[in-house]
């Protein structure tokens, strides 16, 4: 990816595998993480990627949880 300056390939992959996960895109995450592997990513690696997506794909729906708990709370009599 020679668009990238500063970021390397492991780097990258890393953070598509994070993102395709975030993003719930299941043909994303398969390039992703087989190219994470081709490049030599390790286990532990895509482990912590496929968490870091997780996590990031939970935030929103936690917040729109507490909204929705929110508003409940507020309208009831």
């Amino acid at each position: 990816m020679d668009q990238f300056k500063y970021l390397d390939s492991k780097t990258i992959e890393l953070a598509g595998i994070a993102a395709s996960i975030a993003g719930g895109c299941k043909p994303c995450l398969d390039y992703h993480f087989k190219k994470a592997l081709e490049i030599g990513c390790t286990a532990g690696e895509t482990a912590e990627a496929i968490e870091l997506g997780k996590m990031i794909k939970q935030r929103p729906i936690k917040d729109i949880y507490k909204q929705a708990e929110k508003l409940i709370g507020n309208n009831i009599t």
